[in-house]
């Protein structure tokens, strides 16, 4: 639906992840989008940027929401980000794939920025190319759009190096509150101690797409491989983004992998990131970490809600407290 050089309005907060597709996309008002409906029109001050250049590649036990987390706690929380376009570009972006690219513009909104886009490349155009029956693959080259030469960046220009990321978690209350909450230290699952859970949610426009669920997947196939199941205690719900995503997974086995693991699954839709069915938290004492986007106080129950990638919250789940992934952490820790 959305293709490279659209100009994107909609009504919710996350239309921003239409830039993983290099579309100019952001959420409006309910009046603003009236107006634009009725109208055909609608009012853009060209906003400011600021370009993330991307280099090497992310460790097997680490994700976008990974780099978004990193992302939110050095440069949204200084406020770099604030009302600006991020802009993604740079040789690391090769390394990604449509899912994970969209996931970095998916939580521009956290970021408080005006959208997230994604510089066009070869794979972003068959990848549209291949759900467009007869797509016009030149046309889609001839609208994308890259940054200028000569670009200013009023946010300036960072290099990330994707290899550096550790997995990364965020404590309760703000997407930007990394673990140690200092600034200017990292803010790892390791550092943050035994955190026993409660709830284990993946799912959401953030966590939910086909890659979200092979993360998920491979972390229950390690778990039931090792004898294991979800731990005592602990409830793992898992929510397909969309019927495709559904579908994906049933014809690749991933569902009676999650029955045997013991996980719940959610048929597609919004859920638990905006307060709805399962795996919301039910009293104020419950700790819950999950894959969404976004965890203001009460935004996904009366609990305690940590951030954390969909790799983090899988094993979680079975250890039974938040706990970075990583091959063969089940068979060494029994």
């Amino acid at each position: 639906m959305i293709d490279p050089g659209n100009l994107v309005q909609a009504t919710d907060s996350h239309t921003c992840m239409g830039g993983g597709n290099n579309a100019l996309a952001w959420g409006v008002g309910a009046t603003e989008y009236a107006n634009l409906i009725s109208s055909g029109f609608t009012m853009v001050e060209v906003p400011e940027s600021i370009r993330f250049e991307l280099v090497g590649s992310l460790a097997e036990n680490v994700t976008a929401k990974d780099v978004m987390l990193h992302i939110l706690l050095h440069f949204a929380k200084p406020q770099k980000t604030l009302k600006r376009v991020m802009e993604f570009t740079g040789p690391g972006l090769a390394n990604l794939s449509m899912d994970e690219r969209a996931t970095l513009t998916n939580m521009a909104t956290e970021c408080s920025a005006r959208t997230g886009i994604i510089e066009p490349d070869e794979k972003m155009i068959h990848w549209i190319a291949e759900r467009r029956p007869g797509a016009d693959v030149d046309a889609l080259r001839r609208d994308a759009v890259s940054p200028d030469l000569d670009a200013h960046y009023d946010g300036g220009v960072h290099t990330i190096d994707l290899a550096t990321i550790p997995p990364m978690v965020a404590h309760p209350g703000d997407p930007d509150r990394g673990i140690p909450s200092d600034p200017t230290n990292g803010a790892t699952v390791e550092e943050i101690g035994d955190v026993a859970i409660d709830i284990a949610y993946g799912g959401s426009c953030t966590a939910g797409k086909v890659d979200d669920l092979i993360f998920y997947h491979r972390v229950a196939k390690d778990a039931v491989e090792a004898g294991r199941r979800v731990a005592d205690g602990v409830r793992f719900f898992i929510q397909f983004g969309s019927a495709s995503v559904e579908a994906y997974a049933r014809e690749h086995g991933f569902l009676e992998t999650f029955a045997k693991a013991g996980v719940t699954i959610i048929q597609p839709g919004c859920g638990a990131c905006i307060g709805c069915g399962p795996g919301v938290s039910d009293t104020d004492g419950q700790v819950t970490v999950s894959a969404i986007n976004r965890n203001f106080k009460g935004r996904s129950g009366p609990g305690k809600l940590y951030l954390a990638s969909p790799l983090t919250v899988a094993a979680s789940a079975f250890t039974g407290k938040i706990t970075a992934y990583r091959p063969g952490l089940f068979a060494t820790t029994g």
